[in-house]
């Protein structure tokens, strides 16, 4: 199994470390070094985020959810955001 993460989570991921870096450049990297961490654990333990409703699952990790599928190959990673309403783009 693998982890791909999307187009999606990488542009919102730049988002959300660019607007932590505005304050604390330090937290930042370290926010984006934890979460990255968190993400590579999924290979060990891929259903330990939460299910939704749609067949996926989220993990959550200091207030931000992160949205991934599973097949048979591949956990695909979807986006990420806090408190807002997230929404897949379309391809």
């Amino acid at each position: 199994m693998k982890i791909i993460r999307g187009e999606q989570f990488k542009e919102e991921l730049k988002a959300v470390v660019s607007c932590i870096a505005k304050d604390k450049r330090t937290a930042a990297k370290k926010f984006n070094r934890a979460l990255q961490t968190a993400i590579d654990s999924l290979i060990d333990h891929p259903r330990k985020g939460r299910p939704t409703e749609d067949g996926n699952r989220e993990l959550i990790h200091k207030g931000y959810t992160i949205p991934y599928l599973i097949d048979d190959e591949n956990i695909v990673v979807l986006g990420i955001f806090n408190q807002n309403e997230w929404s897949k783009e379309e391809s």
